[in-house]
């Protein structure tokens, strides 16, 4: 079900992003907001209550943000997929998906949205950078 939406959430990023002209004019230019799927918040909620019981670094501002599904920036974006692009998760390694004993790197993981997490800021920084390229989105500032 969370797969569904996750492909839903993102089909709808990208048709907002599709422009048929090559010159966009100012009125066609669309404000998105960059609101990361339930199905990136749901690890990243399991994240942080696994940080509160076993600790870990004291950032947790992006990590609260995706686990409440809040409106991200485009530099929130670029921090997720910097992550992912670096951590290289190994998910044989003892503690990966145990609550009770968990891994610093599934808790790391998890606090990015995960799988999801990866697939969707993956996506959003691509369909985004063709957007502003194109001048046919504008990026909501969160507030």
């Amino acid at each position: 079900m969370n797969t569904l939406l996750f492909q839903f959430q993102l089909e709808m990023l990208h048709l907002s992003l599709l422009c048929s002209e090559s010159e966009v004019q100012e009125s066609e230019v669309k404000e998105i907001e960059l609101i990361p799927p339930r199905g990136a918040s749901m690890p990243a909620l399991r994240g942080l209550a696994l940080h509160k019981k076993f600790g870990g670094g004291k950032n947790l501002t992006l990590a609260e943000a995706i686990a409440h599904e809040k409106p991200l920036t485009l530099e929130d974006i670029n921090t997720m997929v910097e992550f992912f692009e670096k951590f290289k998760p190994d998910m044989d390694e003892p503690g990966w998906y145990n609550p009770e004993e968990p891994s610093v790197g599934w808790i790391r993981w998890s606090l990015m949205g995960g799988q999801s997490g990866k697939n969707w800021s993956l996506d959003t920084k691509k369909m985004v950078e063709e957007g502003l390229k194109d001048k046919s989105i504008k990026i909501k500032t969160p507030e």
